[in-house]
C-alpha cells in the first residue's frame, strides 16, 4: 500500500520516549535498519522497563511496516501485557493497534471501527487522535471514499496546526497531495473505463482540496518529501514521458531494498496504472510484471487487486489483443461490482457512524492458521514465492531467520507435510486453478505448469496425478 509510509510517520509521531536515532531512521526510510534497533530495544528493556511499552509499541508498527504480519501481532500483545498502569492507555493502545492490523490485513470496515473509537476516546492525546485520524483518512480512500477522506484531512490540518509538532502539517499536506494526485491519476483520460474509481469519485469537488504550495521540509520528513517527488514523476509518465521512468525505477527499487513488500507492489501498479495511461505499453507490461501481483494469489478481496485486473486487461487492449482485452475486463468488472456492493452493505450511511464488520472481510487460510506466528510468515512467503523454480526450503527458512531443520519440524508437528511437499502440493493446485480458469488461454500444459515453478513435463504429470488423482489433459478436457 502506498498508505505504508504514513502509518510509519504517524508511529514515530505518536510514539513518546523513544530514541531519536530510531526517529531519524524511519523518516529517512531505513526501515530494515530501525526495526533492528527497535527490536534491541524491546529485548534489552523488558516489558517491566519504564520506557518498555514505547519500545515495543514502535518494534510492532515496524514489523507491520515490513509485512511482518504475525511477528507484528505477538509484539502487540506484548505490548498490552507492558501497560499496567493505566486502563486508559491499555484501552487505547488495543483499538489503536487492532485497527492498524485489520488495515494492513485490507479488513477497511473493521480498522474504520477502531480509528472512530480511538478518536473519541475522551482520554485519548492529541498525537493519538491525529494518528487515529491518518488511519481513518487512509480507511476511506482505500474504500473509494475520496470525498470522506479529504473531509477527514480538513479535521486533520486543524489539529495538526494546533500541535507542538510541526511535522504533524508537514505529514498532513503530503497525505493531502498523495490522495489528490492518485485522484489525478485515476481520472487520466485513457483510464475512463477504470469503472469502480469513476464510480466512487462521482461528485468529489476536487477544488474544496486544493493542495498548499510548500513542500514538506526534507529535513525533518525526508521519507515523505521523496514521496512527492516520486508523485511528480508519476504524472510526468502519464503524460507520456519516457524520462520519468528512471527516478521512478530508483523509488521502486528503494521500497524493494527496504523490505517493504506492499508498497513496492503498491509503487509497480501505479507506474503500471501511468504507463497505461500514458500509452507506455511496454513500461506497464513490465511494471505489472514486477508487481508480483500475478503470483498472490488468496487477495481477490483486495482493492488493489482491482487494478492489477484493470492493468492486465488494458495492455492486452494496447496490445491489439481484443479477444482477452474483453475476458479480462469483464472479469474486472464483474469484480468491481462485487466490491461496490460490499462496500455498500457494510458502509454506514454517514462515516461517522459506527462501521460494522464487512461480511466479506478476509479471513486467515486453515493452514496458515495451524502454524505458530513465526512460521505463518515462512508460510505466507512460499506462498508468495511459488511461481520461482529454485524457490528452496533453505531460501525459506533463511528469509524467517530460523534454521531449516527447525522449520521441517514446525510444518510436519502442525500441517503433517515437510514445507518441500506442502510447496509441491501448492503447485499443482495453482496449476488446476489455471486449467480451470475459462478466463485464462491454455496454449500448453507445460507452459501453465513452468509458470509455477514445474519445468518438466514428468513432474507435472505424475505430480499432479498424486494429488488429485487424474492427469492434467483429463482436467484441461472437462473444462
Amino acid at each position: 500500500m502506498f498508505s505504508t509510509i504514513y502509518f510509519a510517520a504517524s508511529s514515530v509521531l505518536t510514539t513518546d520516549n523513544i530514541p531519536s536515532g530510531l526517529v531519524s531512521k524511519v523518516l529517512d526510510g531505513r526501515f530494515l535498519d530501525a526495526v533492528r534497533t527497535a527490536g534491541n530495544l524491546a529485548d534489552f528493556n523488558d516489558e517491566h522497563h519504564e520506557h518498555g511499552h514505547a519500545y515495543l509499541q514502535i518494534h510492532g508498527d515496524l514489523e507491520l511496516v515490513l509485512g511482518r504480519y504475525e511477528e507484528a501481532e505477538e509484539t502487540y500483545r506484548r505490548t498490552q501485557r507492558a501497560i499496567r498502569s493505566s486502563r486508559d492507555t491499555l484501552r487505547i493502545v488495543t483499538s489503536r493497534n487492532t485497527g492498524w492490523q485489520a488495515f494492513f490485513r485490507n479488513q477497511f470496515n473493521v480498522a474504520l471501527t477502531c480509528f472512530k473509537r480511538v478518536a473519541a476516546d475522551k482520554a485519548v492525546t492529541p498525537a493519538q487522535r491525529l494518528d487515529s485520524l491518518v488511519g481513518a483518512t487512509l480507511v476511506l480512500f482505500h474504500l473509494g471514499c475520496i470525498q470522506a477522506a479529504c473531509d477527514r484531512l480538513v479535521e486533520l490540518a486543524s489539529l495538526a496546526r494546533a500541535s507542538d509538532d510541526t511535522r504533524w502539517v508537514h505529514l498532513v499536506d503530503a497525505l493531502r497531495r498523495d490522495l489528490l494526485a492518485q485522484h489525478e491519476l485515476h481520472c487520466s483520460e485513457h483510464l475512463a473505463d477504470h469503472i469502480y474509481w469513476r464510480s466512487v469519485v462521482a461528485g468529489f469537488a476536487h477544488d474544496e482540496v486544493s493542495a498548499q504550495e510548500a513542500d514538506p521540509a526534507h529535513a525533518t520528513l525526508p521519507v515523505l518529501a521523496q514521496r512527492l517527488t516520486h508523485l511528480k514523476h508519476l504524472l510526468q509518465l502519464a503524460s507520456g514521458n519516457m524520462a520519468a521512468c528512471e527516478p521512478l525505477n530508483e523509488y521502486v527499487n528503494w521500497s524493494r531494498r527496504s523490505g517493504l513488500i506492499e508498497h513496492h507492489r503498491s509503487l509497480c501498479l501505479e507506474m503500471t496504472l501511468a504507463a497505461i495511461a500514458g500509452r507506455l505499453t511496454a513500461v506497464a507490461d513490465a511494471m505489472l510484471e514486477a508487481s508480483g501481483a500475478a503470483a498472490s494469489q488468496g487477495s481477490q478481496h483486495a482493492r488493489w487487486y482491482l487494478d492489477y485486473l484493470y492493468c492486465r486487461a488494458k495492455i492486452m487492449q494496447q496490445q491489439s489483443r481484443a479477444q482477452e482485452f474483453a475476458q479480462l475486463y469483464g472479469r474486472y468488472a464483474l469484480a468491481s461490482i462485487q466490491h461496490v456492493r460490499a462496500d455498500n452493505i457494510s458502509m454506514p450511511a454517514t462515516v461517522s457512524d459506527l462501521v460494522l464488520p464487512s461480511r466479506n472481510q478476509q479471513r486467515t487460510d486453515d493452514v496458515s492458521a495451524r502454524l505458530p506466528a513465526k512460521y505463518r510468515r515462512a508460510y505466507r512467503y512460499l506462498m508468495d514465492n511459488l511461481d520461482q523454480k529454485d524457490l528452496s526450503v533453505r531460501e525459506v527458512a533463511s528469509h524467517v531467520g530460523v534454521t531449516e531443520r527447525a522449520m521441517q519440524a514446525a510444518f510436519k508437528n502442525h500441517l503433517g507435510l515437510s514445507p518441500s511437499e506442502l510447496i509441491r502440493r501448492q503447485r499443482m493446485e495453482r496449476i488446476r486453478d489455471d486449467l480451470l480458469d475459462d478466463y485464462a488461454p491454455v496454449a500448453r500444459m507445460l507452459d501453465v505448469a513452468k509458470k509455477w515453478g514445474v519445468q518438466h513435463r514428468s513432474t507435472l504429470i505424475n505430480g499432479y496425478r498424486r494429488v488429485f488423482q487424474e492427469a492434467p489433459s483429463e482436467t484441461l478436457a472437462a473444462r
